[in-house]
Order: structure tokens, then sequence, then C-alpha cells
């Protein structure tokens, strides 16, 4: 690990000396967000310094983080860094040192997105003994994120769901399975749990991808306002 240490220091060592731009990645409710830095300092493996750009800073606002696609030098495969946000304005960002990075948004065969607080996706949850109407957290065309009170679910467990969209249409009889169980911050009394679409109507699917098709639009929309302000 040592070593490849020694080739991201390097690496960001000849993009401040020449002054050359890092691509670098960041997530606005779930929506990657692209921008283009120049790393101006490092100290050691501790921290580094870039020049702001603010179209990265609603989406930092949200992670706390970005992310650097970074190509060993060696074996020429594409890996991903995260470095930690210690501080951030409109002219100056402050970093943490990369290190690789294991944010499981980088793994993921479909898009996942935030769902909107105002116009809520209800999710309806049966165990085979008992039903519960929950939120979504988010969702993609593979699985949906639940809100609910800890001790909820256990993974590995079977459920049956039917999802309830805004514009009123409806996904039902989905066989699901609980593949994740977190803490849903800051409240430590609620966990968030990713459940996998195990079996689905493809005409279901269409029905999900739409959905999440048009909540990216509005997510943008979203973003760009910010942007503006």
């Amino acid at each position: 690990m040592g070593e490849f240490k020694d080739y991201v220091l390097s690496w960001l060592k000849d993009k401040v000396n020449k002054k050359q731009h890092v691509e670098v990645i960041s997530f606005y409710n779930e929506v990657p967000v692209h921008v283009k830095l120049t790393p101006t300092y490092i100290e050691g493996f501790k921290t580094v310094g870039w020049e702001s750009n603010p179209k990265l800073i609603p989406a930092v606002d949200q992670t706390q983080a970005f992310y650097i696609p970074f190509v060993h030098p060696l074996h020429k495969e594409k890996q991903i860094l995260s470095a930690g946000v210690l501080y951030y304005g409109k002219d100056y960002i402050e970093t943490t040192f990369p290190s690789l990075s294991i944010d499981p948004r980088f793994k993921r065969n479909s898009v996942r997105i935030k769902v909107s607080e105002l116009k809520p996706v209800i999710v309806e949850v049966n165990d085979g003994e008992k039903t519960l109407i929950l939120r979504a957290v988010d969702i993609s065309e593979g699985g949906v994120g639940v809100e609910a009170e800890k001790g909820t679910f256990s993974l590995n467990e079977e459920l049956m769901l039917n999802l309830k969209f805004p514009d009123g249409k409806e996904v039902n009889n989905i066989f699901g399975k609980v593949v994740n169980v977190e803490p849903l911050m800051p409240d430590r009394k609620k966990e968030k749990a990713g459940i996998a679409f195990l079996k689905i109507r493809e005409k279901d699917r269409d029905i999900i991808n739409r959905y999440i098709v048009q909540r990216q639009k509005e997510i943008i929309n979203e973003f760009k306002m910010f942007c503006e302000e």
C-alpha cells in the first residue's frame, strides 16, 4: 500500500508543478457531478489543496468527499481514489490525501437515485406475517432502500413488495431480499434497509426506469439552481 501511495503522491505533485487539472466526481442526491479541479499544494500524505469549482459545492456539501479516477502507472488499470473534504469554499478546497475508494456507487450495475421527500415513493413490505408502509430513501431498477425503525429487517430476509409512485403508477408483487442494513444518520433509532429485486416483470422495470429518469431531471434542475445562486 505504501508503494501505491507513493505513486499517487508523485502523480499529484506532477499535476501541481504543471498546474494541470484533475477530473473529480462527487454526488448530489446520488447523481454524479463531474468537474475538473487543479491541485495547488500537497502536504505529504496528509492534505491536498485545490482550486475550487462552484459546480462542485452543492455535491460536496452533501457528501463531504469527492472521488478521483486514477490510472495505475504500472498496471494501467483505472482505479477510483477518495478524498475527504476538510474545508470548501468558492475559491479553495482542502481534502485529505486521496486513498483507494470502497464506495459502492462505483460498482453498481444500475443507476440509483435519491427519492424526493416532498413527492415520496411508498413501499408496502409484506414478510408473510404483517405489512409495513414505508418510505423509499433511494431506488434503482435493481432494488430499493427503505427507511425503517431499527431492528425491523434482517439480512437475507425475503419479502414481497408493492411500490407506489408520485404520479399514481404502481408496481406490485415484487419478490425481494434484504441485502444490506445500515444506520440512517443522524437518527440512530432508524435504519436503511437495501432490498434487492429478485423477480420483477419487464413492464414493472420500465415503470421504475421512467421514474428514475424523471427524478434525475428534477435533481439536475435543482442542482443548476444552486449553482446559479
